[in-house]
């Protein structure tokens, strides 16, 4: 499996409504998760079990928002306890697990 990373800097918009545009990374990345968002219906949405590097248990959902565009977006749960605004968060697959580090 190629290692490729998904990387997002993070927002106030990001962090405080959880609302994150799912980038060109973060679609090649989720890709090769087994998740194609250009196949996804709107409203549909996959949950992805991952871990910070710190060892916190996480779920990352991508999924297209239920409207007519159908916007691809993607959620952290609990982001806000690891980050700050201006960080960035990078996933990368190592074997079958997510692995999610925040650099400063």
């Amino acid at each position: 499996m190629s290692n490729t990373k998904a990387v997002i800097k993070l927002t106030k918009t990001m962090l405080n409504k959880a609302i994150i545009d799912a980038n060109n990374s973060v679609r090649e990345w989720a890709k090769l998760s087994g998740v194609d968002y250009a196949e996804m219906e709107c409203g549909e949405k996959h949950s992805i079990s991952a871990k910070f590097t710190n060892g916190t248990e996480t779920v990352i959902n991508l999924y297209r928002t239920n409207n007519a565009r159908g916007d691809r977006r993607i959620s952290i749960k609990g982001i806000k306890a690891q980050a700050e605004i201006g960080d960035t968060v990078t996933f990368t697959l190592k074997g079958h697990k997510v692995i999610l580090e925040v650099l400063k």
